[in-house]
């Protein structure tokens, strides 16, 4: 069983997050993948699933211990789902250092969206 290094959590007002993508087609490409923009464009309400993701970068964040101005690029860190449907991090050159610098070697992620609200729990191992 691998030791936990670190927790995150983050929660995202969707409404908040849907102002922010209609204001700006530049804000979704800084934050989010391609992969991620189609998969929450071609849900039956995008802005839940783009409040996930963001709250889950944000998570991942703080689980390594990093703010989200310190040099980590939002796209460095990628929500897929893969095989069973659950979510999964996939980790691009600097936030895959920053996960080994915390002394970790996997993040695992957990998303939910429910009252106006999306969340994001990270542990990273």
């Amino acid at each position: 069983m691998n030791q936990v290094v670190g927790i995150g959590v983050d929660i995202v007002e969707v409404e908040r997050l849907a102002r922010s993508l209609e204001r700006t087609r530049e804000f979704a490409a800084k934050v989010f993948t391609e992969r991620e923009r189609a998969y929450c464009e071609a849900r039956a309400h995008p802005a839940e699933h783009f409040a996930a993701r963001f709250a889950a970068k944000e998570a991942f964040l703080k689980a390594v211990g990093h703010g989200i101005l310190e040099g980590i690029p939002l796209l460095a860190i990628e929500v897929v789902r893969e095989g069973d449907g659950a979510p999964e991090l996939r980790l691009g050159p600097a936030a895959a250092r920053a996960l080994k610098e915390a002394g970790a070697t996997r993040a695992l992620v957990t998303l939910s969206h429910a009252g106006g609200n999306a969340v994001a729990f990270v542990v990273v191992q």
